[in-house]
């Protein structure tokens, strides 16, 4: 399972109830059924199935011949039975009726309490397809502190997922209902990891349809499959067994550096980060030296992004402005403080 930081919600006292109110009325019923029959034995004499049976068609009104004359203590014990009878019936089909009814609201108060949070919800991520590496992407999203939606047409997986918290949406990505119930013209990004390229080349037509200036990362299984999701729109594409094969080799010649790295994702005081320079920031029209960034937040400028131009290693005369994205290295507590002040 995915790490779900909400914590769950209380339960409500009516779902509590539900199954003890059951139990409860089926008690009776049971009893009443012993009750009867031991009455019958011991009033009328007779053996335990015809004493049973009569309760039976008693309790229930078929309206059956008696099964043996009765006396005057029977009759009254058969209308005991027949008003207990209809009662507890009475109880134990309404408290039926309630149990399902209860439970058909929940899910529908669910569905639509998911379905205006998801609404409400601007510059969130939408993962397509909760695999083994949707999975690991939501997973490394919301490690990140970024508003995750995912949407799956697998329906018990997003039940299940919704139960914990997590917004989901169930159904084909490839349609654009689908996608408006993900907000995806409000969304900032989206990853399609589905291993299906075609799907995923359709996936990115419609959300790009959808967004424009949608952030969109899809995964590539085939060779050439590459070059055909990038047309249809994606800003990415990733075929994660190249990935996968130049960690390996990377593992035999840089071994080293990899641990580095490694360490970093895996929560050590040291990492990567990207910050975007924003309208009110402290050092928007300075250049790097004039900005001081690593003497006033501890922080080193690896590279510095202006729309589709990278700057690598910049001078410091690099003058920065609004928009840029700068790759800083260092501690997560000194890069917090640098977003909070400058992002």
């Amino acid at each position: 399972m995915i790490r779900l930081e909400e914590s769950v919600g209380a339960v409500s006292p009516s779902v509590v109830g539900t199954p003890s109110r059951l139990l409860r009325a089926t008690a009776l019923v049971v009893s009443l059924f012993t009750a009867g029959t031991v009455g019958y034995m011991v009033v009328e004499g007779a053996d335990w199935w015809t004493a049973l049976f009569m309760t039976v068609i008693t309790i229930t009104t078929v309206g059956f011949a008696e099964q043996f004359p009765l006396s005057q203590a029977g009759q009254l014990l058969t209308m005991a039975l027949l008003i207990a009878g209809l009662g507890i019936f009475f109880f134990l089909a309404s408290e039926i009726g309630r149990s399902i009814m209860e439970g058909e609201f929940r899910h529908y108060l669910g569905r639509v309490r998911r379905s205006r949070m998801i609404e409400r919800m601007s510059g969130h991520e939408i993962v397509c397809g909760y695999g083994r590496m949707g999975r690991a992407v939501v997973d490394e999203l919301r490690h990140a502190g970024r508003q995750v939606v995912v949407v799956d047409t697998r329906v018990a997986r997003m039940q299940e997922l919704a139960e914990h918290g997590l917004p989901t949406v169930s159904g084909d990505a490839t349609l654009e209902a689908t996608l408006l119930s993900a907000n995806a013209q409000h969304a900032r990004g989206l990853v399609s990891c589905v291993n299906d390229d075609a799907h995923n080349v359709y996936r990115v037509l419609t959300a790009r349809s959808l967004n424009p200036d949608l952030f969109i990362v899809a995964r590539a299984t085939e060779e050439g499959a590459e070059r055909r999701i990038l047309q249809a729109g994606a800003n990415r594409v990733v075929n994660p067994y190249h990935l996968g094969g130049a960690r390996l080799a990377h593992l035999v010649v840089k071994p080293a550096i990899v641990n580095f790295f490694d360490a970093s994702v895996d929560g050590s005081e040291l990492q990567l980060d990207q910050t975007p320079i924003g309208e009110n920031s402290s050092v928007a029209g300075q250049t790097l030296a004039e900005a001081n960034i690593r003497q006033r937040w501890g922080l080193s400028v690896v590279a510095v992004q202006r729309r589709d131009d990278v700057a690598a290693s910049p001078p410091a005369d690099f003058r920065l402005q609004v928009g840029d994205l700068l790759v800083v290295f260092g501690s997560r507590h000194q890069i917090q403080a640098f977003d909070r002040e400058c992002g």
